[in-house]
């Protein structure tokens, strides 16, 4: 009597390589799109721990800044706009703060200029002193996204203090869902996430929503998690 060999067919094994062929292809796009909305999630949630920890320097310190961006609702790269640690030849970004301390070493008595408040560490020999928007740069999230603003100009001051009564809103978009210049909410499925900080100094973060998704992006609201 002869032993029955056991092992796969080749039809069995053609089979197989189909199924797993038809699995591939519907998770590895799922897979994806979860990556990149990943590392949207992640920097915004970098840019609210940092608008935290520098409302927490103001307070500290009590420090007043003004802080220019190049242009509203124009999307780009991180170092172009927000991070200032990596000398971007690109980053017009201008961010002037002023308190008794800068004011003093700088003979500004009325703080009518002001010092960049990312290089405060060149007056007082601190680099703790210096103030970011993003207080860790450069990450591997910040180079897939891209960053825009709701107002060309905004000030910062001391909790209690209102410089602004409006709102400055960040928002952060994916490179994946670029087109042209713009970039489209919902584009690969991919939600473009908001950080807004108000004149009170109120922080908080959501999913940029517009009506459709051939509406500008400046019609946009930020609707904040809860």
């Amino acid at each position: 009597m002869k032993n029955k060999e056991s092992g796969f067919t080749l039809i069995e094994m053609l089979v197989a390589l189909a199924v797993l062929g038809v699995v591939t292809t519907t998770t590895a796009p799922i897979i994806s799109r979860s990556r990149w909305q990943g590392e949207v999630d992640r920097y915004a949630l970098l840019l609210e721990s940092g608008l935290y920890q520098l409302r927490a320097k103001l307070a500290t310190n009590k420090t007043s800044c003004k802080i220019d961006f190049p242009a509203a609702f124009k999307f780009f790269p991180p170092e172009d706009v927000v991070e200032f640690n990596q000398n971007s030849a690109n980053n017009s970004t201008k961010f002037m703060c002023c308190d008794s301390v800068i004011s003093e070493l700088t003979s500004d008595p009325d703080c009518e200029n002001g010092y960049a408040g990312d290089q405060i560490s060149n007056l007082t020999g601190r680099a703790r002193d210096n103030l970011r928007l993003a207080q860790i740069e450069s990450t591997p999230a910040s180079r897939a996204v891209v960053v825009a603003t709701s107002n060309k100009d905004f000030g910062f001051t001391p909790p209690g203090m209102t410089a602004n009564s409006g709102t400055l809103t960040f928002l952060i978009c994916h490179n994946r869902s670029i087109s042209g210049n713009n970039c489209l909410p919902k584009q690969n499925r991919i939600n473009m996430r908001c950080v807004q900080i108000d004149g009170t100094g109120a922080i908080a973060n959501g999913t940029w929503q517009v009506t459709t998704s051939s509406s500008p992006v400046s019609t946009g609201s930020c609707n904040i998690s809860r």
